[in-house]
């Protein structure tokens, strides 16, 4: 018979691995950090694997502990909100929602549905964090926040969206420039001219990135930037020209550069909810994905 191994240290286990850092989970445990490495010496002792590789201060599972770490994660994460779970049943929703997007979604979509969620759900808080595409995607598969607001397009293995939003995209040239002389613009007009590339690592970056280049194989690219405010800026200043969704506010009134609607050549911005396949899915994380669509099917993503 197998011996039994502690809820404690596969808790411990968690942490760390959650938190890339022996350091860091001791303090989210509030224990010693070398009462953390004793846990996990004897739960690999136990298991007879190595779970993590520490190198250049950095803490990463191994294979073994990344096959671990799938099969715990949603059986910690549900004891862990098991009193969130117990109160909701009695109308009462607490906790924490751990929310990554973009700085336009942030800024432009989001306020008016989190205010309404803040009314209604007053005891629960809600984390932002402003990122790249790719920082996005990371931080979703590794468990870092509880959803992801982005590019539905191209999706890694893991990730698992469904789409809730469609927005213009707009291509934006300094002022004068010839592509803002033309009555009708193709994508092999955009890709004849040096480029501001809009989040190069991200999902719409790519995508952008490649059609270009399909068109002219000598793209030159002059900046590549993962903010669209920095994008802008770029562009007022003559660096090259560019793409925006219609989300970005200030591009409409930004009087230094040119904007024209290109949904026509480029496609639809496809934005919608990312969530980690086969997350727990926090009851205080399920009700701000109701006030986003109240209709959502959280059963696709278990």
């Amino acid at each position: 018979m197998q011996p039994a191994i502690p809820y404690s240290k596969l808790k411990t286990f968690y942490y760390v691995a959650v938190n890339k850092s022996f350091k860091k989970a001791s303090l989210s445990l509030y224990v010693t950090e070398g009462a953390v490495s004793h846990q996990i010496k004897d739960l690999e002792a136990c298991l007879e694997k190595k779970l993590f590789e520490r190198s250049n201060k950095k803490t990463l599972l191994t294979p073994e502990g990344a096959d671990l770490f799938s099969l715990i994660a949603p059986i910690i994460e549900r004891l862990e909100n098991v009193v969130d779970e117990f109160q909701e049943k009695s109308g009462v929703l607490r906790g924490k929602v751990r929310l990554a997007s973009f700085e336009a979604m942030l800024l432009n979509i989001f306020p008016a549905y989190l205010d309404t969620f803040r009314k209604t759900h007053p005891e629960c808080e809600i984390i932002l964090f402003s990122v790249s595409g790719k920082q996005l995607r990371s931080m979703i598969l590794s468990g870092e926040v509880d959803l992801g607001v982005g590019s539905i397009e191209s999706l890694p293995e893991g990730i698992i969206g469904r789409e809730l939003w469609q927005f213009d995209r707009y291509i934006i040239t300094p002022l004068g420039h010839p592509l803002s002389k033309k009555r009708q613009i193709t994508i092999h007009d955009v890709a004849k001219y040096p480029i501001v590339m809009p989040d190069k690592e991200g999902t719409s970056g790519q995508v952008l990135d490649r059609r270009l280049r399909s068109c002219n194989p000598n793209l030159k690219v002059t900046v590549e930037a993962g903010n669209w405010e920095v994008v802008m800026k770029y562009v007022e200043l003559g660096f090259g020209v560019s793409t925006l969704p219609a989300i970005c506010e200030n591009a409409k009134k930004n009087d230094r550069i040119y904007l024209r609607p290109a949904s026509d050549i480029l496609g639809y911005s496809r934005y919608g909810i990312l969530l980690k396949k086969g997350k727990y899915i926090t009851p205080a994380t399920r009700a701000l994905i109701k006030s986003f669509s109240n209709d959502f099917d959280f059963d696709s993503f278990e």
